[in-house]
């Protein structure tokens, strides 16, 4: 039930590089907290950290950080934005200068390839792409609860213990054992058998040019991203279907939207978890395990902040997706000698990201699946009780049966192992937080009584490694002049319209089908409806994090930051939902325009300088006009 690469030895991150993407790109590989902390002192409160804002005399903490939305905002300048505003406030550079210290920090190498039209419909449109993994999902959940060829599947789920609420929640599937079942059933969509392929659930053969079903025979797992929205697809083949040749899980290829260096199987519904949910909570946790049933299983019972990798070695942009929601790791390995084993193969991660991982290990015999349904939910929160913070867990593997002063040539090892782990953790400094400062120091005060060596020696030796390692390139910890901030002040109706299309990709994207730029009366409130816009042009997600990325205007962002707040604000307070709201807006500004346009065409014929045909369209267009509007009342 496990998936072997999930530990898999580190290897130097790569960072695909699409050539139209940088902005993406770069902002994926950069946590705002991580990058902030290298200018402020920044403390965790709650859900967000706060600090003393550099763009004012700040005598207390007024610049609030979102770690889950990467948003900064300073409530006493009113300006704020992401990592790319960040930079260019203060280091005093424009967009592409920011984009490009930031890309130098990350290690990614930007292409200045121009960016291509998108045409709607075609492989390349990621709306399009979007739409396809949706109706597939649909059609093997469809197929795995009411068709005749899954009567196998069903029986594997129902043998597996999935509930039929399960099935309904996660949306499980089933591919038939076909080489053209989904192919065939496209035939009359938007999806072609190119798009099918671009989204990652068909192939073509390189020696016929035909196209097939990547999955086939195998229980569907729709992957999503934290948006919802269906990326990807794996399957678990059923057993009597499974040879030498066929492996048990298989994923989408990498596509336009599916990375799996940097999507887990659950996120989507584990971030609504209590666990992961509550502001209020400064231990807010998640579940790494290491399969799609083993995640379903877990939520099952009530554990609904576990998911799991995709068949990937975790890596650096994992953990940096995880911090953005959570304070604390927990890894469920198997109980057997190999989970043992790749804990401390992905130490040496954890710890350079300053993330608190727990090591939770199962008795021998289980996996997490047959554990919940033998023991139950019960004896898993008591695991959770005792598992043991990732560091401890390698102190304990090497120096289980050592007796120091006896063999001496083995604590050496063990010792340079440990320290080697400990300094690739950043150097602490004055801001550092407080228990990670209080972590070390008793670390090392331990190793040094069951090592039988000063504590001197000890730091000494771990302050020579940490020189010897290699710094962090880009480093931005210098500050210089900021550029002045000033906030932007939009009307109420164009104010309430970006607010609702900050809510929900669904609404903006109805917004952009009935509104035109031209209904909007300031620069501002322009310039961000012609960001959504343009990315719905491309085919693009109109996910409020997508558009800030988009964005270039370090003004713009701090209206978005603003826009944001306000409407998560006003939605938690409005009797009315979101999609009333904005009908009865669109209703308003298309009442302004028309008004508009009448005083207009009454301007024109008061001046009395039009023929008489012109005289008559006008005429007859406002008669037309007032019995619309007669009819509506």
């Amino acid at each position: 039930m496990a998936f072997p690469a999930l530990f898999a030895p580190l290897e130097s991150p790569v960072i695909d590089q699409d050539p139209f993407d940088p902005k993406e790109q770069v902002r994926q590989a950069t946590d705002i907290v991580d990058l902030l902390g290298g200018y402020l002192d920044l403390r965790r409160q709650g859900r967000i950290y706060r600090g003393l804002c550099p763009f004012h005399d700040d005598s207390r903490p007024s610049l609030h950080v979102d770690p889950e939305r990467q948003f900064w905002k300073c409530w006493v300048c009113d300006v704020g934005g992401d990592v790319f505003s960040f930079v260019m406030h203060k280091e005093n550079v424009t967009f592409r200068e920011a984009l490009e210290l930031l890309a130098e920090r990350a290690g990614i190498q930007l292409r200045r390839s121009p960016q291509a039209k998108v045409e709607p419909g075609s492989p390349q449109d990621k709306r399009t792409l979007y739409g396809a993994l949706e109706w597939a999902a649909r059609q093997y959940h469809q197929c795995l609860l009411n068709s005749p060829e899954a009567a196998a599947a069903r029986k594997y789920v129902e043998d597996r213990k999935i509930s039929r609420e399960s099935v309904q929640r996660f949306h499980i599937g089933f591919a038939p054992n076909s080489w053209q079942w989904l192919i065939d059933r496209a035939r009359g969509t938007p999806y072609t058998p190119e798009v099918l392929q671009a989204a990652g659930v068909a192939g073509r053969s390189e020696t016929s040019g035909r196209f097939y079903d990547l999955f086939r025979g195998r229980v569907m797992f729709p992957i999503r991203d934290t948006q919802r929205q269906c990326v990807a697809l794996g399957g678990r083949i059923l057993p009597e279907l499974a040879d030498d040749r066929t492996g048990k899980y298989y994923n989408s290829p990498e596509t336009k939207l599916f990375h799996k260096s940097e999507q887990f199987y659950g996120l989507d519904l584990a971030r609504d978890s209590a666990e992961l949910r509550s502001s209020q909570s400064p231990h807010r946790s998640v579940i790494v395990m290491e399969g799609y049933t083993d995640v379903v299983m877990a939520h099952q019972f009530g554990v609904s902040n576990a998911i799991a990798v995709l068949g990937t070695a975790l890596t650096e942009r994992h953990i940096r997706v995880l911090r953005r929601f959570t304070d604390t790791i927990y890894l469920v390995l198997d109980g057997d000698e190999a989970g043992q084993r790749r804990t401390n193969e992905i130490l040496e991660l954890f710890v350079a990201e300053q993330v608190d991982v727990r090591i939770l290990t199962l008795p021998e015999e289980y996996d997490p699946c047959e554990f919940f349904l033998e023991r139950g939910p019960e004896a898993f929160h008591e695991l959770l009780k005792h598992s043991v913070d990732a560091l401890e867990h390698k102190v304990r593997t090497l120096t289980v049966g050592l007796n120091p002063a006896a063999d001496t040539h083995r604590a050496h090892q063990a010792m340079e192992e440990i320290l080697a782990v400990l300094a690739k953790a950043p150097r602490l400094q004055a801001g550092t937080d407080a228990s990670l400062r209080m972590r070390e120091q008793q670390l090392l005060a331990r190793l040094a009584r069951q090592f039988l060596i000063e504590e001197s020696e000890i730091r000494a030796r771990l302050q020579e490694l940490r020189r010897l390692a290699k710094p962090r390139s880009g480093d931005l910890s210098q500050p210089t002049l900021t550029t002045p901030l000033t906030p932007t002040k939009m009307g109420p109706g164009e104010t309430e319209l970006l607010e609702i299309m900050t809510l929900d990709p669904a609404l903006a994207e109805r917004a952009i089908e009935q509104v035109s730029a031209s209904d909007l009366s300031t620069p501002a409130a322009r310039g961000l409806f012609a960001a959504f816009r343009r990315l719905y042009e491309q085919g693009e997600s109109l996910d409020l994090v997508r558009v800030m990325t988009d964005l270039e205007d370090a003004h713009l962002k701090s209206v978005l930051v603003e826009l944001d707040e306000n409407a998560r604000a006003k939605e938690e307070k409005s009797q009315k939902p979101a999609p009333q709201r904005l009908e009865e807006l669109v209703r308003r500004l298309h009442q302004r325009r028309e008004d508009q346009q009448r005083r207009q065409k009454e301007a024109a014929l008061e001046q009395g300088r039009l023929s008489d045909e012109e005289e008559l369209r006008l005429l007859l267009e406002l008669h037309e006009q007032d019995q619309r509007k007669h009819q509506q009342r």
